[in-house]
């Protein structure tokens, strides 16, 4: 029973081994090697506004209350089965460094 058992691991390990080719993400270091040489602003200053954030004029406005007035179905926001355009629940979640406390944040104001 152990040689067999001992066979089936080696066998299985040897598979493992033979599907993972070094040089697989090729595509992804050449993408990095052509953005190091050569960074498209476009790229580099493109950034998605998240569920929870309204910005005007070089001000961010987030919070609950600014996800609430966004969205078209407020029930969404606390279902749990909602889909991932309704957002995550830790980005209205305040954590303090010093206690490690945790609370939500309401609104807030960025400059």
């Amino acid at each position: 029973m152990k040689p067999f058992l001992a066979v089936i691991v080696l066998f299985t390990l040897l598979a493992t081994y033979a599907q993972t080719t070094p040089g697989g993400d090729l595509m992804d270091t050449q993408i990095r090697r052509r953005l190091a040489a050569r960074p498209d602003p476009n790229l580099l200053t493109l950034s998605q506004e998240k569920p929870n954030e309204v910005r005007r004029h070089g001000v961010s406005y987030s919070g609950i209350l600014v996800e609430l007035a966004k969205t078209d179905k407020p029930l969404e926001l606390i279902n749990p089965a909602a889909p991932p355009e309704y957002g995550s629940s830790n980005d209205n979640v305040v954590r303090d460094p010093q206690s490690g406390r945790e609370g939500l944040k309401l609104f807030s104001i960025r400059f």
